[in-house]
């Protein structure tokens, strides 16, 4: 379960920022969405708003870029860049700065870690580990620039060897995804497996990810994922009855001559399963038969709905925190409420899982469906910074407040300011 993150000298965001899950006491109102695990109180789901280009996405990018570097840094060759070396560039002095990330987060058994790590384009600048083994912060270890890993008396087992085999521009993490460190083991699977962030939006994403749950499905590798994935599909009104996965013969003489015949089996497993989506055929009133359609005849909406809904599916089985640009994209705004309220359900969210997005539908903002400590702006400075805030961060907003009503009022800030009378354009 995220805390909170912290993110300093990324993209459009210069100095210190934080966005946090953690309730706030003083907010009261709907406290049976608040979930209790290791004695703290945390929120199931988060909402970001803000005006086009003012750092929404960079905020989401940058969860995806810290989780980028743990899970594939310790495949960096020797003094290649690092690529999600991306300061703050609207002021010279950030320019050659670390982008700095920091993340509190409790584990799947309920441990808190704190993992900080800095980083410039070529190296590593500082990287720890803390955790909390009773009610005091332990240090795991600690890494600094042009000196020696130091680590703390809770940490045994392999450290010394992958000490040795990093580069400058690798995360000691990493390395626990190729050489096995049981105690690191947890903290590592956190940023792999518990932890999923997606910032794309086009067709081709839609499908790559239908194309993997596709592949759990044939092979039935989550447990109730069809099953899942079929009441979704009918709840939402899309008119497909249930989903079926094909098992289908690749033509494999059409692949490249030089592939080997490792890569060839790699290529026929990946998609040899394909999703047909059935719909009822009706002979004037009375249901006659049933016909199955391809994933391409299928509307944008449902495809998009195929590829959320199996994002948000795998995040309740496991309980991750699910990150997501533009949830609502092609989605109706009342399936997009079903879909939150999934989450704010301990029935249907027994393993605490969390979703945060960004949005521009304002419909969402409803006090009866969101705390104050839930709803969250981004905000752009006339320097071209961004940060962030909360509802609860305003003084004087009570939670009865018309959240809608406010912001497109500008109440909370975050709106664009446009000038029509300027938009007097030459033909």
């Amino acid at each position: 379960m995220l805390l909170e993150f912290k993110v300093k000298n990324f993209r459009s965001i210069k100095g210190w920022q934080t966005f946090s899950m953690l309730a706030e006491n003083k907010v009261k109102e709907l406290d049976k969405v608040v979930t209790n695990k290791s004695n703290y109180n945390f929120l199931p789901t988060a909402i970001i708003y803000g005006r086009n280009a003012s750092g929404k996405s960079n905020l989401l990018t940058a969860f995806k870029a810290f989780q980028f570097l743990v899970f594939e840094s310790a495949d960096f060759k020797v003094k290649d860049k690092i690529p999600a070396y991306e300061p703050y560039r609207l002021d010279g002095a950030n320019e050659k700065e670390p982008v700095e990330f920091s993340i509190d987060f409790l584990s799947n058994e309920g441990m808190r870690y704190i993992y900080s790590i800095g980083f410039g384009e070529f190296e590593i600048e500082y990287e720890n580990l803390i955790f909390y083994p009773k009610t005091q912060p332990a240090t795991l270890f600690s890494r600094l620039k042009g000196k020696k890993t130091t680590y703390g008396e809770y940490l045994t087992g392999k450290k010394k060897e992958i000490e040795g085999l990093l580069y400058p521009n690798q995360l000691f993490l990493s390395k626990v995804g190729t050489e096995k460190n049981e105690q690191l083991k947890i903290p590592f699977t956190f940023f792999s497996q518990h932890m999923f962030a997606s910032t794309i939006h086009d067709t081709q994403y839609d499908n790559a990810l239908i194309q993997i749950f596709t592949r759990k499905m044939g092979k039935d590798d989550i447990p109730f994922f069809k099953e899942n994935i079929n009441k979704l599909m009918k709840v939402a009104d899309t008119g497909i009855d249930k989903i079926n996965i094909r098992e289908e013969e690749m033509d494999l003489s059409n692949l490249p001559e030089d592939m080997t015949d490792d890569q060839k089996k790699e290529l026929v497993e990946k998609y040899k399963y394909r999703i047909r989506t059935v719909h009822k055929i009706f002979d004037e009133n009375e249901v006659s038969g049933e016909v199955e359609f391809r994933l391409t005849d299928e509307s944008t909406g449902t495809i998009k709905l195929l590829a959320i809904g199996g994002l948000i599916l795998e995040a309740l089985a496991d309980g991750q925190v699910l990150i997501i640009d533009e949830l609502d994209k092609s989605l109706h705004p009342k399936l997009t409420k079903a879909l939150i309220n999934i989450f704010h359900n301990k029935k249907t969210n027994p393993k605490q899982a969390q979703l945060i997005f960004a949005t521009h539908d304002v419909s969402l903002l409803d006090n009866e469906l969101f705390r104050r400590d839930q709803v969250w702006f981004a905000e752009k400075e006339y320097q071209g910074c961004s940060h962030y805030y909360a509802i609860s961060d305003i003084p004087g907003v009570r939670s009865n407040t018309p959240y809608e009503k406010w912001y497109m009022s500008g109440r909370f800030g975050a709106t664009p300011v446009i000038n029509e009378l300027e938009l007097d354009f030459q033909y």
